[in-house]
């Protein structure tokens, strides 16, 4: 006969009101539970309001980076190069249309909002450019953009020497202008294409198109005025002077041209932390207990340490092979070096973040996850928007692991200014500092836990001797 034939169905199991060790099941609402539902009650609510704090906490640091950015949209610096009025005066016979058109504007713009950080050039900065093509002085245009990939400006505006000149020229001479030539915005979208593609380029696209209809409005009205208006108007319509003469041209220097990238540089950044996160957990909770006790104190701090550290190693590898998976483009700053350049920038990256939740880990126990929630937000907020965007807490982002990780990516991706040396420097630091501080934890821990074995034992052997003592008076 079957040892099972006995044995009692999964039904009669489930509808059994003993447990297999023979305690009573009761139901939630009988008496006998009352002093457990109290318990109960006490730990959920509790643990509820916990949760419900640490949500308006936390997630204030993440709405707050949003909160009044309009009114912040300032803070995206734009210089301007007013040439137009520095090659037409106004004791010219032509005086400059488009450069007061420019400037009328930019007063005009910063009543409203939102509004760029628009400034003019200063008077000794104006005077080094070279006005005409050929002449000395400095190229315009190699200055805007070095002070765009420097990232000392969001953008500049260069309103061009021959704005008008070249349009009277059209509309007197008939030779041919290029209506686009007026005017030329400079700036760079990889350094945060949301701020440049919701700002920067939008409000300066805005702001040069409203110039521009301004100024032609004023050229037409000195056109009507001369004595031959009619002859100047089909002079200057073959020569493309009068319809629409002061236009703009965009120069993205940087473009952000690989939409792949968008996970490494915002979103992703979230995943990698997490990833990072079950390196803690699945460690401290499977594979180091196996062996805990038996190591020696340096022995256990030495795992400790170097277990995660070879791991994030590993783990950053098939991460960044992700990206590469997906095409992404890292040969414009390093050339083929820039893969692994990108790896040990997440593997450094990975490492600073994982060995703050390590140390973590050990002190906080189960309230750890409320730790792991306040380390994302407060590393990724940072991420997405620029910092310069956001009110002045937010500064604090240059020291986060994560924002200096995204730095590098973008000047790896898409060629934006170098700040590797900086970069690492940091995550470094908080790689360096949180290793020693969890080898101290380690190493304290330990000697608390073994002052609390020795306590136990020390009291085992007291309790036998007792034992003994009052065994032989017994005996007497």
């Amino acid at each position: 006969m079957s040892p099972f034939t006995n044995s009692p169905s999964l039904r009669n199991v489930l509808r059994s009101k003993e447990t297999p060790d023979g305690k009573p099941r009761i139901g939630f609402f009988s008496k006998e539970m009352k002093d457990g539902k109290k318990e109960w009650a006490k730990l959920t609510f509790m643990t509820f309001g916990m949760i419900t704090i640490f949500m308006f906490l936390f997630l204030s640091i993440y709405f707050g980076s949003y909160y009044d950015q309009i009114s912040r949209a300032s803070h995206f610096s734009i210089e301007v190069l007013d040439l137009d009025s520095i090659a037409s005066p106004s004791s010219s016979s032509h005086p400059a249309i488009l450069g007061p058109a420019i400037r009328t504007a930019i007063q005009q713009n910063m009543a409203i909002e939102p509004h760029l950080g628009w400034y003019e050039a200063d008077p000794s900065t104006l005077s080094n450019f070279r006005i005409v093509q050929g002449g000395q002085g400095l190229d315009p245009y190699s200055y805007a953009e070095q002070k765009v990939l420097n990232q000392d400006v969001w953008g500049v505006l260069i309103v061009n020497s021959n704005a008008t000149s070249g349009v009277w020229r059209g509309l007197t001479e008939g030779v041919m202008w290029e209506p686009t030539g007026a005017m030329t915005f400079i700036y760079e979208e990889a350094r945060n294409f949301y701020g440049s593609n919701q700002y920067v380029a939008r409000l300066g696209t805005m702001l040069m198109t409203s110039a521009g209809n301004s100024a032609a409005t004023t050229l037409v009205s000195q056109i009507l005025a001369l004595g031959n208006a009619s002859a100047v108007l089909t002079t200057g319509s073959q020569a493309m002077a009068v319809a629409a003469p002061f236009n703009y041209n965009q120069h993205n220097l940087r473009p952000f041209d690989q939409l792949a990238g968008i996970a490494s540089t915002t979103v992703g950044t979230v995943y990698l932390i997490i990833f990072t996160f079950l390196i803690s957990v699945t460690w401290n909770n499977q594979g180091l207990p196996l062996i805990q006790d038996s190591l020696t104190q340096t022995s256990e701090v030495l795992v400790k340490l170097l277990v995660p550290f070879i791991a994030y190693f590993w783990l950053s590898l098939h991460y960044s092979l992700v990206s590469l998976a997906f095409l992404i483009n890292f040969t414009r700053e390093f050339g083929k070096g820039g893969f692994v350049v990108y790896w040990m920038a997440d593997w450094i990256t990975m490492s600073a973040l994982g060995f703050v939740m390590e140390t973590m880990y050990l002190w906080l126990g189960p309230f750890f996850p409320f730790f792991l929630i306040f380390w994302v937000i407060l590393n990724v907020t940072v991420a997405f928007l620029d910092v310069g965007d956001m009110a002045t807490f937010y500064r604090y982002g240059y020291w986060t692991p994560i924002w200096n990780l995204v730095d590098m990516a973008k000047c790896i991706t898409f060629g934006t200014k170098n700040h590797l040396v900086q970069n690492f420097a940091v995550n470094l630091g908080w790689l360096v500092v949180w290793m020693t501080l969890l080898a101290i934890t380690v190493i304290f821990q330990r000697r608390n836990k073994e002052k609390e074995n020795m306590r136990k034992k020390w009291e085992e052997i007291k309790k036998v001797d007792e034992q003994e003592s009052n065994r032989q008076k017994s005996t007497r």
